[in-house]
């Protein structure tokens, strides 16, 4: 296992001889407040800390992997999860669960900054790392003294199977880019090969260059990985050319970048379909997937005529952006995709705004600049939505 040196001031009040814990964690185990609170102040930290979130490692992301492509470097993610994390928040609770937290991302942070790598606070007990440029056993050193580095912390972590300290399980996947799908995947399924080998330990895939070949899997693991299967849903959008999640972090980056230097306006409109889980648990869940893809080719065909951009983000959400114009087009955007659903006429009679499939919408504009970002965007129009279904759905509310 590889060696590194602790960051000078990093875990202030462990004893290396005597193997104390850095974090005495009984005195945070105080009543509980609510989730929302807690998540903000939470996320407030995070960022106070410098940690991105899950939209900025999106982001980053796609930026690495133009610039690896560009430059024929290797790409590698880490995906890093705490063991045993569920045991850890029954027992410590929320609020030292998320302290806990706190205190890992502190400790990949100064490894991070140290190895030159992007860290990211992915998802609850979940962070995940870039490593550009380098070679495969370089990214494999890195990942080695990431882990060693949340052990050395001696986080205390008494409800721990592997451990009487917080550890991590990494799993990476580094390659020379060709998909950004299935390179994620490949993490999440290398993260999966760490935990079930044991945990505590980096288990990863590689895919090198070879100058006759192209490319060459190298695994590094003992299970093999696996291709990712498309589903049915998923494939019949693709072969429609409905944009997904990652088309849409991709055009949001360059269009925020472009309205930046044309100091033009961006407007983003958020679109849910009303009450979709009661029409699934109803209807079923092919008809509910066949219903999806009708909504999304009829979004796609308006946008199309409105010239702007459309995507699927997850479950029966889409996102459309609007590039210059003001704020009257982009409302015009919003009431045109909210017509175009309603004149589907497609029956649901489980919900309880009409008897027939609705949407509601949250829209926001703003003028890119150094004051502003694309998570103020992102939030103000998620605030959005939510006011809309808060006022009885079937309707646009604008933040």
């Amino acid at each position: 296992m590889a060696q590194i040196n602790q960051t000078e001031g990093h875990n202030k009040g462990y004893d290396a001889t005597k193997g104390e814990a850095v974090v005495d964690i009984s005195k945070y185990q105080t009543s509980e407040e609510k989730v929302s609170s807690k998540r903000s102040a939470f996320e407030q930290v995070m960022s106070q800390m410098n940690i991105a979130d899950r939209h900025a490692f999106d982001a980053q992301y796609d930026k690495y992997w133009q610039q690896a492509s560009d430059e024929g470097e290797l790409l590698s993610v880490l995906i890093c999860e705490i063991d045993f994390f569920n045991a850890y928040n029954d027992n410590y609770g929320h609020q030292g669960a998320a302290f806990m937290l706190l205190v890992i991302g502190l400790a990949l942070k100064n490894s991070c900054e140290k190895f030159g790598c992007f860290l990211a606070h992915y998802r609850d007990d979940e962070f995940a790392i870039l490593i550009k440029g380098g070679d495969v056993e370089t990214s494999l050193k890195i990942a080695e003294a990431l882990r060693l580095a949340v052990e050395v912390s001696r986080t205390e972590h008494k409800h721990s199977q592997v451990s009487d300290v917080v550890t991590l399980s990494i799993g990476i996947s580094s390659i020379y880019p060709t998909s950004m799908k299935v390179l994620m995947q490949k993490s999440a399924n290398a993260l999966h090969s760490a935990k079930k080998s044991g945990r505590n330990q980096v288990c990863g895939c590689v895919e090198l260059k070879n100058e006759e070949s192209g490319l060459a899997s190298t695994p590094l693991e003992l299970e093999e990985i696996k291709e990712p299967e498309q589903s049915d849903f998923k494939r019949l959008m693709s072969e429609m050319e409905i944009n997904d999640r990652r088309d849409f972090n991709r055009y949001f980056v360059s269009a925020w970048q472009e309205a930046t230097r044309d100091k033009e306006l961006l407007s983003m409109v958020i679109c849910e379909l009303d009450f979709f889980d009661e029409y699934t648990q109803h209807y079923g869940q092919q008809t509910s997937e066949d219903i999806l893809l009708i909504v999304a080719c009829t979004l796609k065909s308006r946008c199309e005529e409105l010239g702007c951009f459309v995507a699927h983000l997850e479950g029966a959400k889409f996102v459309a952006m609007v590039k210059a114009g003001n704020a009257t087009k982009g409302l015009k955007v919003a009431e045109s995709l909210r017509a175009s659903v309603q004149e589907l006429a497609m029956e649901h009679a489980h919900s309880p705004v009409k008897n027939s499939l609705t949407m509601s919408l949250g829209l926001s504009n703003i003028f890119p600049s150094d004051e502003n970002s694309m998570k103020i965007l992102m939030t103000k129009v998620d605030s959005a939505l939510g006011d809309a279904k808060s006022s009885g759905y079937d309707q646009i509310s604008v933040s």
